[in-house]
Protein backbone atom coordinates (compact mmCIF):
# COMPACT_ATOMS: atom_id res chain seq x y z
CA UNK A 1 0.00 0.00 0.00
CA UNK A 2 2.81 2.39 0.90
CA UNK A 3 4.48 1.65 -2.46
CA UNK A 4 1.26 2.54 -4.29
CA UNK A 5 1.14 5.88 -2.49
CA UNK A 6 4.75 6.56 -3.48
CA UNK A 7 3.93 5.71 -7.13
CA UNK A 8 0.90 8.01 -7.08
CA UNK A 9 2.98 10.81 -5.58
CA UNK A 10 5.73 10.39 -8.21
CA UNK A 11 3.09 10.39 -10.96
CA UNK A 12 1.44 13.54 -9.58
CA UNK A 13 4.80 15.35 -9.32
CA UNK A 14 5.49 14.48 -12.97
CA UNK A 15 2.00 15.62 -13.98
CA UNK A 16 2.45 18.88 -12.06
CA UNK A 17 5.75 19.53 -13.87
CA UNK A 18 4.20 18.82 -17.29
CA UNK A 19 1.09 20.92 -16.60
CA UNK A 20 3.13 23.87 -15.30
CA UNK A 21 5.13 23.92 -18.52
CA UNK A 22 1.99 23.84 -20.67
CA UNK A 23 0.25 26.56 -18.66
CA UNK A 24 3.36 28.68 -19.24
CA UNK A 25 3.27 27.98 -22.97
CA UNK A 26 6.25 25.60 -23.00
CA UNK A 27 5.98 22.40 -25.01
CA UNK A 28 7.05 19.43 -22.82
CA UNK A 29 9.15 17.68 -25.46
CA UNK A 30 9.00 13.92 -25.58
CA UNK A 31 5.69 13.77 -23.72
CA UNK A 32 2.77 12.25 -25.68
CA UNK A 33 -0.24 14.54 -26.08
CA UNK A 34 -2.46 12.08 -24.19
CA UNK A 35 -0.19 12.31 -21.15
CA UNK A 36 -0.21 16.11 -21.40
CA UNK A 37 -4.02 16.10 -21.39
CA UNK A 38 -4.11 13.78 -18.39
CA UNK A 39 -1.66 16.03 -16.52
CA UNK A 40 -3.76 19.13 -17.20
CA UNK A 41 -6.92 17.43 -15.93
CA UNK A 42 -5.20 16.06 -12.81
CA UNK A 43 -3.77 19.45 -11.81
CA UNK A 44 -6.55 21.80 -12.88
CA UNK A 45 -7.49 24.35 -10.20
CA UNK A 46 -11.00 24.01 -8.79
CA UNK A 47 -13.67 26.34 -10.17
CA UNK A 48 -11.72 27.15 -13.34
CA UNK A 49 -12.66 26.48 -16.96
CA UNK A 50 -9.52 26.09 -19.09
CA UNK A 51 -8.93 26.21 -22.84
CA UNK A 52 -5.73 25.04 -24.47
CA UNK A 53 -4.72 25.12 -28.12
CA UNK A 54 -2.43 22.28 -29.23
CA UNK A 55 -0.72 22.28 -32.61
CA UNK A 56 0.92 19.26 -34.22
CA UNK A 57 2.87 19.58 -37.45
CA UNK A 58 4.45 17.37 -40.05
CA UNK A 59 6.01 18.10 -43.43
CA UNK A 60 5.96 16.01 -46.59
CA UNK A 61 9.23 16.72 -48.36
CA UNK A 62 8.68 17.10 -52.10
CA UNK A 63 12.14 15.78 -52.97
CA UNK A 64 11.72 12.47 -51.17
CA UNK A 65 7.96 12.09 -50.67
CA UNK A 66 8.68 11.27 -47.00
CA UNK A 67 6.86 12.75 -44.01
CA UNK A 68 8.87 14.45 -41.24
CA UNK A 69 6.81 14.47 -38.02
CA UNK A 70 7.46 17.26 -35.51
CA UNK A 71 4.77 16.17 -33.04
CA UNK A 72 3.29 18.80 -30.71
CA UNK A 73 5.00 22.09 -31.55
CA UNK A 74 2.84 24.62 -29.70
CA UNK A 75 0.55 24.79 -26.68
CA UNK A 76 -0.64 28.39 -26.95
CA UNK A 77 -2.01 31.06 -27.53
CA UNK A 78 -5.81 31.34 -27.70
CA UNK A 79 -6.66 34.96 -28.50
CA UNK A 80 -8.76 37.53 -26.70
CA UNK A 81 -10.63 38.06 -29.97
CA UNK A 82 -11.73 34.40 -29.92
CA UNK A 83 -12.77 34.55 -26.25
CA UNK A 84 -14.93 37.59 -27.08
CA UNK A 85 -16.30 35.79 -30.14
CA UNK A 86 -17.43 32.84 -27.98
CA UNK A 87 -19.43 35.23 -25.78
CA UNK A 88 -20.93 36.85 -28.90
CA UNK A 89 -21.83 33.41 -30.27
CA UNK A 90 -23.70 32.52 -27.09
CA UNK A 91 -25.90 35.53 -27.82
CA UNK A 92 -26.15 35.18 -31.61
CA UNK A 93 -24.80 31.96 -33.13
CA UNK A 94 -26.05 32.92 -36.59
CA UNK A 95 -23.81 35.98 -36.80
CA UNK A 96 -21.00 34.34 -34.83
CA UNK A 97 -20.92 30.64 -35.80
CA UNK A 98 -18.37 28.60 -33.87
CA UNK A 99 -17.96 26.10 -36.72
CA UNK A 100 -16.31 28.81 -38.86
CA UNK A 101 -12.83 28.30 -37.38
CA UNK A 102 -11.48 26.04 -40.10
CA UNK A 103 -9.08 28.31 -42.03
CA UNK A 104 -5.37 27.56 -41.53
CA UNK A 105 -2.51 29.89 -42.37
CA UNK A 106 1.27 29.79 -41.99
CA UNK A 107 3.96 32.44 -41.99
CA UNK A 108 7.58 33.19 -41.26
CA UNK A 109 7.59 35.76 -38.45
CA UNK A 110 8.83 34.75 -35.00
CA UNK A 111 7.41 37.64 -32.97
CA UNK A 112 6.45 36.33 -29.54
CA UNK A 113 2.87 35.10 -29.21
CA UNK A 114 0.33 37.44 -27.68
CA UNK A 115 -3.34 36.88 -26.95
CA UNK A 116 -3.87 40.36 -28.47
CA UNK A 117 -2.79 39.19 -31.93
CA UNK A 118 -5.55 39.22 -34.54
CA UNK A 119 -3.58 37.81 -37.51
CA UNK A 120 -0.28 36.20 -38.37
CA UNK A 121 2.61 38.64 -38.32
CA UNK A 122 3.74 37.68 -41.84
CA UNK A 123 1.51 35.25 -43.70
CA UNK A 124 3.21 33.49 -46.61
CA UNK A 125 0.40 31.50 -48.21
CA UNK A 126 -3.30 31.55 -49.04
CA UNK A 127 -5.38 30.20 -46.17
CA UNK A 128 -6.54 26.60 -46.56
CA UNK A 129 -9.93 25.40 -45.31
CA UNK A 130 -10.56 22.18 -43.41
CA UNK A 131 -13.86 21.15 -44.98
CA UNK A 132 -14.60 18.49 -42.35
CA UNK A 133 -13.45 19.50 -38.86
CA UNK A 134 -14.30 17.13 -36.05
CA UNK A 135 -13.48 16.21 -32.50
CA UNK A 136 -10.84 14.13 -30.79
CA UNK A 137 -12.90 13.32 -27.71
CA UNK A 138 -15.98 15.02 -26.33
CA UNK A 139 -14.12 18.14 -25.18
CA UNK A 140 -11.56 18.50 -28.00
CA UNK A 141 -12.25 20.38 -31.25
CA UNK A 142 -9.94 19.26 -34.06
CA UNK A 143 -9.15 20.83 -37.42
CA UNK A 144 -6.59 19.51 -39.94
CA UNK A 145 -5.28 21.21 -43.07
CA UNK A 146 -2.34 20.85 -45.43
CA UNK A 147 -0.69 23.95 -46.89
CA UNK A 148 1.70 23.72 -49.83
CA UNK A 149 4.71 26.01 -49.62
CA UNK A 150 5.14 28.31 -52.62
CA UNK A 151 8.78 29.22 -51.90
CA UNK A 152 11.68 28.53 -49.56
CA UNK A 153 11.36 29.94 -46.01
CA UNK A 154 11.13 28.84 -42.38
CA UNK A 155 7.69 28.01 -40.96
CA UNK A 156 7.68 30.14 -37.81
CA UNK A 157 3.96 30.63 -37.19
CA UNK A 158 0.53 29.10 -37.72
CA UNK A 159 -2.92 30.56 -37.24
CA UNK A 160 -6.47 29.26 -37.37
CA UNK A 161 -9.16 31.70 -38.46
CA UNK A 162 -12.89 32.09 -39.03
CA UNK A 163 -12.61 33.23 -42.67
CA UNK A 164 -10.50 32.90 -45.82
CA UNK A 165 -9.31 36.48 -45.30
CA UNK A 166 -9.58 38.80 -42.31
CA UNK A 167 -12.08 37.24 -39.85
CA UNK A 168 -11.19 36.33 -36.27
CA UNK A 169 -8.04 34.41 -35.34
CA UNK A 170 -8.66 31.69 -32.74
CA UNK A 171 -5.02 30.98 -32.02
CA UNK A 172 -1.55 32.02 -33.16
CA UNK A 173 1.09 29.35 -32.68
CA UNK A 174 4.85 29.84 -32.81
CA UNK A 175 6.86 26.87 -34.05
CA UNK A 176 10.08 26.40 -32.05
CA UNK A 177 13.19 25.41 -34.00
CA UNK A 178 11.25 26.45 -37.08
CA UNK A 179 11.76 24.01 -39.94
CA UNK A 180 12.67 25.20 -43.40
CA UNK A 181 10.54 24.38 -46.42
CA UNK A 182 11.05 24.72 -50.14
CA UNK A 183 8.49 25.20 -52.88
CA UNK A 184 6.08 22.24 -53.10
CA UNK A 185 6.77 20.91 -49.62
CA UNK A 186 3.43 20.12 -47.93
CA UNK A 187 2.90 21.19 -44.33
CA UNK A 188 0.12 19.41 -42.43
CA UNK A 189 -1.22 21.12 -39.31
CA UNK A 190 -3.47 19.45 -36.76
CA UNK A 191 -4.99 22.01 -34.41
CA UNK A 192 -6.87 20.93 -31.29
CA UNK A 193 -8.73 23.21 -28.92
CA UNK A 194 -9.25 21.45 -25.59
CA UNK A 195 -11.90 22.77 -23.20
CA UNK A 196 -11.72 21.39 -19.66
CA UNK A 197 -14.83 22.05 -17.56
CA UNK A 198 -14.80 23.34 -14.01
CA UNK A 199 -14.11 20.68 -11.40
Amino acid sequence: MFQNQIKKLIKFVRQKRIATKVRNGIVPHGVPQGEIMEALKATKPNGVLEMFGFLRMRIKRCRTGEWEDFGVVSVKKVTTAFANYVVDSLQDSTSYPLDAFTWHDMGDDNTAESNAHTALQNSRETRINDSSPGENGANVYQSVATINASAAYTVEEHGIHSAESAGVMLDRNLVPNAPSVIANDSVEFTYELTVNAES
